[in-house]
């Protein structure tokens, strides 16, 4: 193996890195790069959301990890939680190197981000886990780093593992060229390939089309995936003005269904409602009652079926429209996702509609 490469366990690989951990964060537009094709991936300075795909498949504490240290180096958190995906998903993976904590593949790499011992600290032994000791001042010592400020660089911590992955790619290109970056990190076009297809899918948007209203919508509710354990009552914060709403969070860490919907649309200055009854009604713009409706503010369709041309996002789907347990409203996220506050998903999530419930209706707000 050489000095500096990293990534080991990708069928055909030589060399040493794999995934990550910390809190949910909120949405954060970076700097990436978004050119196509292998032979490019040149920088410019376009920004990136994660996508529903991305939320819904990476861990909220490693999705803030990917961010906080991709803004720290300066390249682009899609590509870093790509990587993370391919060596261990995120930490989820049981193979050898990725669980149980302390093992090493039949590569040698090990730790979240499957670092070559030698590579995360120069003079590590084959097959051996580094020790954990202050970070490298020079990547001529080895790339171990410092991620959660404790002094300590540790290649199974994910806050460490996940800053010394982006220092990785920083020193050997990024993001001027991703390209050369991954081939140092794994000596495979394939893996490369593989780490900018993952990419584009983590940092596709989310919202197509959607208004600047609707993505202030979305935003917001994207953002606070994962923030919220489901409570229907009491203490669960339900808001107050719309003015209230837009400069200050929720207190606590519960929400239910409409609190959650009242909280988004309320980034887009739009007050829908306190209950899911009173969403159904748009706040008294429309009747009640399982009755289609259009005014030039708002629509409502009744039924399992989406509005013609298919649900858009933003749109509010009812599951019933009961103030209690038997009834629920989720938000359309577009690639056929719902995000929402459910008890069935423990709090704030995203989850695909296929396979969900039958919806009974739908509400279109107007916003642009």
């Amino acid at each position: 193996m050489t000095a500096g490469s990293i990534a080991g366990g990708w069928p055909g690989r030589r060399h040493g890195a794999r995934p990550i951990l910390l809190a949910a964060a909120a949405i954060l537009f970076l700097l990436v790069i978004i050119v196509g094709g292998l032979s490019g991936w040149q920088a410019t300075t376009e920004s990136s959301a994660p996508s529903a795909a991305a939320v819904a498949d990476i861990p909220s504490d490693y999705l803030a990890l990917y961010e906080q240290e991709a803004a720290r180096y300066g390249i682009d958190w899609a590509v870093l939680a790509a990587i993370g995906k391919i060596e261990c998903d995120h930490g989820r993976s049981q193979a050898a190197g990725c669980n149980p904590p302390g093992t090493v593949n039949e590569a040698g790499a090990t730790g979240p981000m499957q670092f070559i011992g030698s590579t995360w600290s120069a003079g590590t032994p084959p097959m051996t886990v580094p020790a954990i000791g202050p970070p490298t001042t020079s990547t001529s010592d080895g790339y171990a780093t410092d991620g959660d400020g404790d002094g300590l660089a540790n290649v199974w911590d994910p806050a460490d593992a996940i800053a010394g992955a982006a220092r990785f790619l920083r020193a050997n290109g990024a993001p001027a060229d991703y390209q050369t970056a991954l081939y140092a990190y794994n000596h495979s076009e394939a893996y490369i390939q593989t780490v900018l297809t993952q990419a584009s899918e983590y940092r596709t948007d989310f919202a197509p089309g959607a208004s600047p209203a609707i993505r202030a919508v979305l935003d917001w509710a994207v953002a606070h995936v994962g923030q919220f354990t489901y409570n229907l009552g009491p203490p669960t914060d339900r808001g107050g003005s719309v003015a209230q709403m837009q400069s200050s969070e929720p207190q606590g860490s519960t929400c239910d269904c409409s609190m959650f919907t009242r909280w988004a649309f309320a980034q887009a200055g739009i007050d829908i409602g306190l209950t899911t009854s009173t969403q159904w009604t748009a706040n008294g713009l429309l009747p009640p009652g399982q009755t289609a409706q259009q005014t030039p503010d708002v629509a409502r369709g009744v039924g399992p079926d989406p509005p013609p041309g298919g649900y858009q996002p933003g749109d509010l789907i009812f599951f019933g429209v009961d103030d209690g347990p038997n009834g629920h409203v989720a938000l359309w996220l577009g690639g056929e996702m719902i995000v929402q506050c459910s008890a069935s998903g423990g709090g704030s999530n995203i989850r695909p509609l296929a396979g969900y419930v039958a919806p009974t209706g739908w509400v279109r707000w107007n916003l642009g």
